[in-house]
């Protein structure tokens, strides 16, 4: 891994790593979604501009950061930054933190994540436990990939629809973090 600045994943997942469908996630589970926003409050979200479009009224996450990546020279939004040009990512991370007190979170989609993988050192993955037919979007399956090993797994929790569990990973070459953590 070059010596970029490290960042951190996070994800609603089904069997399959699949995440989304038409521009949207696939469930929306309220307890997720506030684990979502408690995890990432007050540091940097880096997405892509269809995953931005995606989000409730198509505005930025508030409390956070919002730096939308596009090739859309032309694109602005309220509220957010604009990046186009993935070269320039850590040069923009870099002014906007410099002295790297804040998390860099990256958020969507699945073409952001297979671009920018190899930048990230942890991820925070919610695995629910059923596969979905109809899904146009995914991202690569770290159970498969030697490079990460789970770190912590929650027990198995229920939004009354469907069955979930939390699963954070790290990259092996990143063992700073705790040994593995058994369910709470």
């Amino acid at each position: 891994m070059e010596n970029h600045r490290k960042m951190e994943i996070i994800f609603a997942v089904d069997k399959n790593w699949s995440i989304g469908i038409d521009g949207d996630m696939l469930f929306h589970i309220r307890t997720d979604l506030r684990r979502f926003r408690d995890i990432t409050y007050g540091h940097i979200l880096v997405m892509g501009r269809k995953t931005f479009e995606s989000l409730p009224g198509q505005r930025p996450l508030p409390g956070r950061v919002n730096l939308v990546i596009t090739r859309n020279r032309e694109y602005e939004r309220e509220g957010i930054l604009v990046l186009n040009d993935l070269d320039k990512l850590d040069e923009k991370l870099n002014e906007l933190d410099p002295n790297q007190e804040k998390k860099v979170f990256l958020i969507g989609g699945g073409e952001m994540v297979r671009q920018l993988l190899d930048r990230c050192v942890y991820a925070h993955i919610t695995k629910v436990q059923e596969s979905y037919e109809l899904f146009d979007t995914s991202i690569p399956n770290l159970d498969e990939d030697p490079e990460w090993e789970i770190v912590y797994m929650s027990a198995t929790q229920t939004d009354g629809i469907r069955d979930f569990a939390y699963v954070d990973y790290q990259r092996r070459s990143e063992r700073k973090y705790v040994e593995f953590r058994k369910p709470e």
